[in-house]
Formats: structure tokens, C-alpha cells, sequence
């Protein structure tokens, strides 16, 4: 981590980007998006937002030029078969299941004839639900000016006024990090706030099912980030097992599709662990999508860890390129 981070630096401060990214290594490069659109319109996370629409029609571009952007049919076909990586390639994935992806994303994918993998939490599909990580971030926002501290928190954190998204990321870091499952830290945080989210809020905030029974007609692939989007490594073998199932069988039963493939819930190295990977493959899982930001090299050997580079930004070339290149080869 600390050779990473060195590399990275250097790669900035000395402007090295245009000089090394014509020996960019072989292997498959995952580049994951959350929601697209305005964050500063959401009354929810907006750390959750990835870029707007414009920006992520300029990512499209750029991967089209730099790398051969491949399917995840593709991708699956390549870990079975253990099938060497001799060139560049792209897939493009997006998690959660936003309602943007459909309206925003997807007409962008088609007009420039692009594949992506989309992995939905099953719950929130065609519901009115509110994740957690959203719901947190609306609590966060209607404790303006005040202090929260929960229960298994050794300080309190005070939320600026008017409240930043710096605010937001620490709450949802400090609850990410805890011991304790989320729901009941959400329990603390909504007596906290003494709020309930409105009805219209609520409305539209993910895809329905025929939405993405549109894209799969489309070439778009759909896939498993869980039923309820729980950190797996809090989890019950029970749990695990429930979740793993759920989704997938949701999934199948609603789409007509076979789903082979999972990303990971948040998707940080201390989210999931190699004891799971035993579970996944009898679920019938063929890969798994962490959110760690390195190069595929060894498909098949890490087939249940690949990584993925998180786009959280507006497009801005030199900085793709420098977060690309600093990324480890596995």
C-alpha cells in the first residue's frame, strides 16, 4: 500500500502520465460508476454520484479509444477458459440499480454501442425503498449544525452548517467501520434526527423491472450486488447464504437470465474475505467484483477478488490516467 501510494505521488507531482501511458500493461481494466446525474439535486448521499451525464458520455469515449471495451459475458468466458490477456481491455459497471442508470446511462452505452455490466441490490428494484447508506446521508442532513454520536463511538462528530459532503462521508465511514450491524446503527441515527423521509422523496429512485428487461435486450448484462446490499462480512453463514441465493434467484425468475456474477456490497478488502468463496461458487457464482482499484491480470487465480477503479469524479484525463497507472497488477 505504501509503494502505491509512492508511485501514485510520483506519477502526479512529476507529470509522468503522457510519458508512461503508451506502456500501459496488458489486462483488463474494470471501471465502476454508482449514480449519474447533478449531486447537488439529491437530497440523499451525493457521495453515492459518480459524475453527470456529460462527463460520463466523455468516459465513454476515452475507454473507446484506450482499451477494447468488452462485455462481461466476455470476461466470464476469459476466467473459465484461463484465456491470457495479451491486450487492453475495458468493462464498464455500474452497482446498486439507480433509477439514473436507466434514464441517463444506458441511452448514452447504446448510441455508442457499448456493453456494461449493471449489478442491482434485488430489494430496491421496482420499490420505494430508501437504502441505507441514502437514508444515513438524509439524517446526516437534518442534523445541521448539531452533534451525533452513537452508542459504540468513542467521540461525537459535529455536522457543519450547512452540512458538507465531507460530513456525510465521515458518518457513513465511522458506521462502515463498526462492529455493529448498520440497521441497528440506523435505528441510533433516525431517533437522532427525530425525522422521517417523505413519501415523494422516496419515489423513483430505482429501476423497475421491465427497465432492465429492456437493457438485456440491448446487450446490457444483469447481475447480483445482493438482495439487501448488507457489508457480507458482518454477516451470519445463514445470511451470507440468503443473500448469495436471493438476488440471484430474483434475478433469473424475473429477467429469463443466468446470473453468474457478483459484486461485492461496498466492496472494501475488509467487506468480504476468502472464507466466503466457498458459499459464492455452490451459489452458483463463476466471478466476484471487489471495489479495490488494481489491473486484472490473473483472472481465473483471483476469479472471486477482481478489481475495479471507482470513478467518484467529474472526467478529467490526466487524473483518470494517473489513478490507472498507479494501480498494482494482479
Amino acid at each position: 500500500m505504501i509503494l502505491h501510494k509512492i508511485k501514485k505521488q510520483l506519477i502526479k507531482r512529476l507529470n509522468l502520465s503522457g510519458m508512461l501511458w503508451p506502456n500501459l500493461a496488458n489486462g483488463l481494466y474494470c471501471f465502476n460508476f454508482h449514480r449519474i446525474g447533478e449531486q447537488k439535486e439529491t437530497c440523499f448521499d451525493p457521495c453515492v454520484f459518480s459524475c453527470n451525464e456529460s462527463s460520463f458520455s466523455l468516459y465513454l469515449h476515452f475507454f473507446k479509444k484506450n482499451f477494447r471495451v468488452v462485455s462481461l459475458d466476455e470476461v466470464i468466458q476469459l476466467t473459465k477458459n484461463n484465456t491470457p490477456i495479451t491486450e487492453k481491455l475495458a468493462l464498464i459497471t455500474f452497482d446498486d440499480g439507480y433509477s439514473d442508470n436507466y434514464h441517463l446511462a444506458y441511452p448514452l452505452l447504446k448510441e455508442q454501442h457499448l456493453s456494461a455490466a449493471f449489478f442491482i441490490t434485488t430489494s430496491l428494484i421496482g420499490s420505494n425503498s430508501v437504502p441505507w447508506w441514502d437514508e444515513i446521508a438524509w439524517h446526516v442532513k437534518q442534523c445541521e449544525g448539531k452533534k451525533i454520536q452513537l452508542s459504540l463511538w468513542d467521540k461525537a462528530v459535529e455536522i457543519d452548517k450547512p452540512v458538507s459532503n465531507l460530513d456525510i462521508r465521515g458518518v457513513l465511514q465511522k458506521i462502515k467501520a463498526s462492529p455493529k450491524t448498520v440497521a441497528l446503527q440506523l435505528e441510533e441515527l433516525r431517533k437522532i434526527s427525530g425525522a422521517v423521509i417523505p413519501e415523494n422523496e422516496r419515489h423513483e429512485l430505482f429501476m423497475t423491472w421491465p427497465q432492465l428487461q429492456e437493457m438485456i435486450k440491448n446487450d446490457m448484462n444483469i447481475s447480483a450486488h445482493s438482495h439487501t446490499h448488507q457489508i457480507f462480512s458482518v454477516l451470519s453463514k445463514q445470511e451470507l447464504d440468503f443473500e448469495l441465493s436471493e438476488s440471484k434467484a430474483l434475478i433469473e425468475n424475473k429477467l429469463s437470465t443466468h446470473v453468474t456474477s457478483l459484486s461485492y456490497p461496498v466492496g472494501g478488502s475488509k467487506t468480504y474475505n476468502t472464507t466466503m468463496y466457498k458459499a459464492i461458487e455452490a451459489n452458483g457464482y463463476d466471478i466476484a467484483f471487489s471495489f479495490q482499484p488494481f489491473v486484472n491480470k490473473h483472472l481465473l487465480e483471483n476469479r472471486f477478488a477482481l478489481g475495479r477503479f471507482s470513478i467518484d469524479q467529474a472526467f478529467n484525463e490526466r487524473n483518470l490516467k494517473e489513478m490507472i497507472l498507479s494501480a498494482n497488477v494482479i
